[in-house]
């Protein structure tokens, strides 16, 4: 247990600055908690002003008087008053209360001072009494002062660490993101390559399909699920010497109707081929709707294909469009 004279030196030191922030921090929070100790602060706090005062600091002690306890303007005020008192007070009674080089008991300075207190005139003793009474307060309040700082400043350290937190939690969502976003671009590129796959099969195969008379066929397998502001979009190339175009409709699992109707218009909205009655049949790619149309139906440019569903002879549903560019090339 800390004896008397530690306790004080410790005081001392605490109100020097000369304390780590642990230990300082722990000592005003006995203060804020601890009225006897609060007293033996004050006391000890008025002992340092009054050895300023007179000049009994070591130079040590007067470099972190001056540049640290004078830094609060409540204690310059008490250090103009200590200066005031000591102008009063004879000088054999100062010699008699200083303290030595070892901080003394605060009981026997407080002794002293209401000694010499007791012989001043009424009126002098009520401006002491006040006197004292802003000390103390004074001292209270910078310790108040203090804890509440300290608190504050603990409080924003938590919440910059939980900023840390959220900054943490976006920025592996935004990794995410990112990852996910480079998955659906490779699955993109699959299914694109897949479909060319296709389209090759389909080329293979089409001499079996074509109707009389047709020299040549250009071919193009359209994928469900493109959709019309797509990067790479299906091309039918139809070079001059094709006298027929044939476009292959992939059909989704859920598109089982018996037959169906194909639209196609330009990017404009005109309509340049329909047909009804068309029949899914299998082929490599899946399910698919086999278009034949003559090759000069299709110029250069873009065109949207909307596939209906047969209800019965009269009424039709929208199953879903298709998207794809026609390209006109010279060759024989």
């Amino acid at each position: 247990m800390e004896t008397k004279f530690t306790t004080e030196e410790l005081i001392a030191r605490y109100l020097l600055g000369d304390l780590p922030e642990e230990e300082q921090a722990r000592l005003e929070d006995r203060a804020f908690s601890d009225g006897d100790y609060m007293r033996n602060i004050v006391a000890v706090e008025s002992e340092l002003i009054d050895e300023y005062v007179r000049g009994g600091l070591s130079d040590s002690d007067l470099l972190q008087f001056e540049s640290r306890f004078l830094a609060s303007a409540e204690r310059q005020r008490k250090v103009e008053f200590a200066r005031a008192l000591a102008n009063v007070i004879p000088r054999a009674t100062a010699g008699d209360a200083t303290r030595p080089a070892t901080v003394s008991a605060p009981a026997s300075w407080w002794n002293s001072f209401i000694t010499f207190v007791r012989g001043l005139n009424p009126a002098f003793k009520f401006s002491m009494a006040a006197a004292t009474l802003t000390l103390v307060i004074g001292v209270s309040w910078l310790i108040a002062e203090a804890v509440r700082l300290r608190a504050q400043v603990a409080q924003l350290q938590a919440e910059q660490q939980t900023r840390r937190r959220q900054e943490e939690i976006l920025r592996q969502q935004a990794d995410s993101e990112h990852a996910r976003s480079e998955d659906l671009a490779a699955q993109l590129r699959r299914e694109r390559e897949r479909g060319e796959e296709l389209a090759r099969r389909l080329e293979r195969d089409q001499s079996r399909e074509r109707p009389a008379g047709l020299s040549f066929i250009a071919s193009v397998f359209l994928p469900p699920g493109i959709p019309r502001g797509a990067a790479e979009r299906p091309k039918l190339v139809v070079p001059q010497a094709a006298g027929a175009a044939r476009l292959q409709i992939g059909l989704e699992r859920e598109d089982d109707y018996k037959s169906f109707r194909v639209e196609i218009r330009t990017a404009q909205g005109q309509e340049v081929w329909t047909q009804g009655n068309l029949r899914p049949r299998q082929s490599r790619a899946g399910r698919v709707v086999n278009l034949v149309i003559p090759g000069s139906v299709l110029g250069a440019g873009e065109y949207e294909l909307t596939l209906k569903g047969m209800v019965d002879n009269q009424n039709t549903e929208d199953v879903r469009y298709y998207y794809f560019d026609a390209l006109k090339t010279l060759e024989k």
